[in-house]
């Protein structure tokens, strides 16, 4: 059967960029489909906005710091009306860096309009049937909204539309304390804004290491503007005659409670983009939580691929990206390759930033019976966290028997660098004491971190040495002092 495509993405974001332009580069015959504006969710309403806000909030910050740390720096007097309107040329700025207005010219076709299958190798575009060999779906996520009393009533946010405000409100309550109800709260918080965040579990962040989520809380909690309550359940929301929101909330412990706001947004999670698609006809298996894929990334129907947050399950803008190569090398080439989530990293913009790879000390003790190696290593013996009056934080490296890095977990600031050289020890499945003979820059974080807790990593592998341990021991000269080497690292 002869068709138009080889293969058709549906979706412009992260992961449907990425798999267009690989497909492409084969030289296959492609194209494009998106029913709204080009660059997903990750450029307009999620990664690049929140990030810009949580810059601008920080820099502020910073000025704030310095002057309470003795310097006198002009006072910065912030124009909230002018945040949104910056914030808006910069989502402009990258969205030229995609390009997408010269993708064309490289052989790719744009189509707009909302996919919709008829059977599993053709699509029903505004009136039009377009047929492809193979189909990779990146049609991405939304926000997951809770059933929450009185919140279908109330105006509220989401990430989708929290954006295109005017100006920052006075007050806001946030619903849910993972990554995007945290970066979010913070950068309203740091703009002027007092916010309320609510998160029913029993702490922040509940994926990353729990030691250092809950010391990250009290650093939040400990900011200006921002409140955060934990183990607490959203109840009932109501709009007040004076415009304010009202919201209801009981503890774990059964405590009642109100607060209001001027404005509430939602962050609780998020849910696949598969409505309209018709994927029954098509023979694509789904579930609430996504599109069913195997190993390759393929769906049901074989020659139908999928990537990105409509894939799952790690919803990331860097495994939108592996999924996509990924899938559109499995679509095109004549031999599969698996997709591995073993090392998968990320990081929340929080303040400091908590970077996560690997097994967290909680699960690594589950998986190998307590025989494993903590290494913790404070802020406060980091020469360049001094320099900077920024020693909040702690770095926590889980070892193996091996002394193989399996999970790394990073409070503090510059995690979001510091973990993509722990992530190579990681993947290539070596010590962490091998970073020990590698010089490292000084004074930087890096050297100050990763370069320490790999010399402890080396010291305690060298003591366990059954000749050294015997030369300490028994030898005329030498004692075991290297309990004073690890502490002065």
């Amino acid at each position: 059967m002869k068709f138009q495509y080889d293969l058709v993405v549906i979706g412009s974001g992260l992961a449907g960029f990425t798999s267009t332009v690989f497909a492409n580069g084969l030289g296959k015959k492609v194209a494009m489909v998106e029913k709204g504006k080009l660059g997903g969710a990750c450029t307009w309403n999620a990664c690049v906005p929140s990030k810009t806000l949580l810059q601008i909030g920080r820099r502020v910050g910073q000025i704030k710091k310095y002057n309470q740390n003795g310097l006198k720096l002009v006072s910065v007097n912030l124009q909230t009306e002018n945040i949104m309107p910056y914030l808006h040329s910069v989502l402009e700025d990258i969205s030229g860096v995609d390009d997408f207005d010269n993708l064309e010219k490289t052989g790719i076709n744009i189509l707009k309009g909302e996919a919709v299958f008829t059977d599993r190798h053709h699509i029903s575009l505004n009136g039009q049937v377009v047929s492809a060999k193979h189909f990779i779906i990146a049609t991405g996520s939304s926000p997951a909204i809770p059933p929450v009393e009185g919140l279908a009533d109330i105006p509220y946010y989401t990430n989708e539309t929290v954006f295109d405000i005017k100006s920052i409100p006075s007050s806001m309550i946030v619903l849910g304390g993972g990554p995007a109800g945290i970066e979010l709260g913070l950068a309203f918080a740091w703009l002027g804004c007092k916010v309320d965040i609510i998160e029913m579990a029993e702490r922040i962040l509940p994926k990353d290491d729990t030691e250092l989520s809950g010391l990250l809380l009290d650093y939040l909690n400990a900011e200006e503007n921002l409140q955060i309550h934990v183990s607490t359940k959203a109840i009932r929301f109501q709009k007040q005659d004076n415009g304010q929101l009202k919201l209801e909330m009981q503890t774990r412990e059964g405590k009642i409670s109100e607060i209001t706001a001027e404005t509430v947004l939602v962050a609780v999670g998020r849910r696949a983009n598969v409505a309209g698609l018709a994927l029954e006809k098509a023979g694509v298996k789904y579930t609430a939580r996504g599109i069913s894929v195997n190993s390759k990334l393929q769906t049901s129907s074989l020659n139908i691929f999928a990537a990105g947050d409509v894939a799952g399950p790690i919803q990331l803008g860097m495994m939108a990206e592996k999924q996509a190569i990924l899938a559109a090398s499995n679509a095109c080439l004549p031999f599969k390759q698996s997709i591995r989530y073993d090392d998968v990293a990320w990081v929340t913009y929080s303040e400091p930033q908590m970077a996560h790879i690997g097994l967290t000390e909680d699960e690594a003790r589950r998986k190998y019976d307590n025989n494993i190696r903590i290494i913790r290593y404070p802020l406060t013996k980091v020469r360049r966290a001094v320099m900077d009056h920024d020693i909040r934080g702690m770095c926590k490296f889980v070892l193996d028997k091996h002394d193989r890095l399996i999970g790394a977990h990073l409070l503090c600031s510059q995690a979001e660098n510091l973990i993509h050289e722990l992530q190579i020890v990681k993947c290539l499945h070596k010590p962490l004491s091998r970073l020990h003979t590698i010089p490292h820059i000084y004074p930087t974080y890096e050297e100050g971190i990763i370069k320490r807790a790999a010399d402890i990593s080396y010291t305690m592998k060298m003591r366990r040495n059954p000749f050294v341990r015997l030369v300490l021991r028994y030898w005329h000269g030498y004692k075991d002092k290297l309990d004073t080497v690890i502490n002065r690292l």
